[in-house]
């Protein structure tokens, strides 16, 4: 099975996914970084890890996003525990976000990053350096301006990248959506000051940027990056 194309070739198609299959896809990779567990072999993800689609956890896994490019496929997941579930990490929203970035090497072995809400993140070794030939440019455009604004923790132009109606998903999965809300957040962001990140890696799909990146404090984060009609973001999500 090529894990970069199957089983959701072709068309995006969204909607609730069977746990065996996505856990047998996992299984089949060379190697999984999660949160919890750092970067091992995909059955000790699965004996340990606190995002993983064991059926007895999850009453309902649902595929929301794809976003792919050559060699990466980044799949967004909303994943709802079960009633009786144990050890779910705190979450805003409907379910966990979960994203799974899978990555195929030369040799054509693929491997995972799995990113998710900040509690699981809070002790996460990095999966990747940062790349100091990666930079954002003026084609980037808005991505520039966005990532320079929250550098400078400059509110108004931060909001000023955004549509009128864009919104801004936390890594704990609650959407600030329209300016007024988005200063909520942008608030709590910047009390410490500027949020400056570095560029591990970065693919496009379209009018969508996926980023894997450092914060300031050395910690992974992932950013889904989406540009409306009118070149500002529509949307940003980040996962931890």
């Amino acid at each position: 099975m090529d894990l970069l194309s199957e089983p959701h070739a072709g068309a995006r198609r969204l909607g609730p996914v069977d746990a065996e299959v996505l856990g047998a896809r996992l299984r089949e990779q060379s190697r999984i970084d999660e949160p919890t567990t750092g970067p091992v072999e995909p059955l000790e993800v699965e004996a340990r890890g606190r995002i993983w689609p064991h059926l007895a956890q999850w009453a309902l896994i649902e595929l929301t996003e794809i976003s792919s490019s050559g060699a990466r496929r980044l799949e967004e997941y909303r994943f709802v525990p079960a009633s009786d579930a144990q050890g779910v990490p705190a979450f805003a929203g409907t379910g966990v976000p979960v994203a799974i970035l899978f990555e195929r090497s030369p040799n054509g072995l693929s491997r995972a990053r799995i990113y998710s809400v900040e509690e699981l993140a809070a002790e996460r070794a990095a999966p990747l350096p940062a790349d100091m030939r990666l930079k954002l440019t003026r084609a980037d455009d808005v991505m520039t301006r966005y990532f320079a604004a929250l550098q400078d923790a400059d509110m108004a132009a931060t909001l000023g990248c955004f549509e009128p109606q864009g919104y801004l998903q936390s890594a704990q999965g609650e959407r600030f959506i329209g300016r007024e809300r988005l200063r909520l957040l942008l608030a709590r962001w910047f009390r410490r000051g500027g949020l400056s990140v570095r560029y591990c890696a970065r693919f496009d799909d379209g009018a969508r940027t996926v980023l894997e990146t450092l914060l300031p404090d050395g910690a992974p984060a992932l950013w889904v990056c989406e540009r409306g009609r009118s070149r500002a973001l529509s949307a940003v999500r980040l996962y931890r």
